[in-house]
């Protein structure tokens, strides 16, 4: 794996691309980063693959609540630059209502960014119905010192 500067900015293709090779689960996942902001913002996407379809025909747990743990790692990542050894610390994900079978989006806003602790939270919709969200997600990353 290469080395890269901690705290140096980075953009959302830059960010995917070390994200895939620091967390290989999410490049198999096909998460991506489309959108960080230096306030802490960030947007990921899951494409659709029907390998994520759980029975029932909905998108699997697991997968959403993947992509609201990339999308609070990029937030932090938008705010202080490159920080691979920031942590999950917690999340807490509720699951609204059934996501139509394609891309999720997710939106990260943070709600505090202190020097330990990093606060977020997260809402998932279908890419084709962006005004309902079907999932909400809530939580903290631990900063490294």
């Amino acid at each position: 794996m290469e080395e890269y500067e901690i705290g140096k900015p980075l953009n959302a293709f830059e960010f995917t691309k070390r994200l895939h090779q620091l967390v290989p689960l999410s490049k198999q996942l096909g998460i991506m980063a489309t959108a960080l902001r230096n306030n802490g913002e960030a947007e990921s996407r899951l494409p659709y693959a029907p390998d994520l379809v759980r029975p029932g025909g909905s998108i699997s747990g697991p997968a959403v609540m993947a992509l609201v743990d990339v999308a609070m790692f990029a937030g932090v990542n938008a705010y202080f630059g490159w920080t691979p050894m920031a942590l999950t610390a917690n999340i807490n994900t509720t699951f609204l209502q059934p996501p139509d079978l394609e891309e999720l989006i997710a939106k990260a806003n943070p709600l505090r960014i202190g020097r330990r602790m990093a606060f977020f939270e997260v809402h998932v919709h279908s890419s084709s119905n962006q005004a309902s969200i079907v999932a909400h997600g809530t939580g903290s990353y631990a900063l490294p010192s």
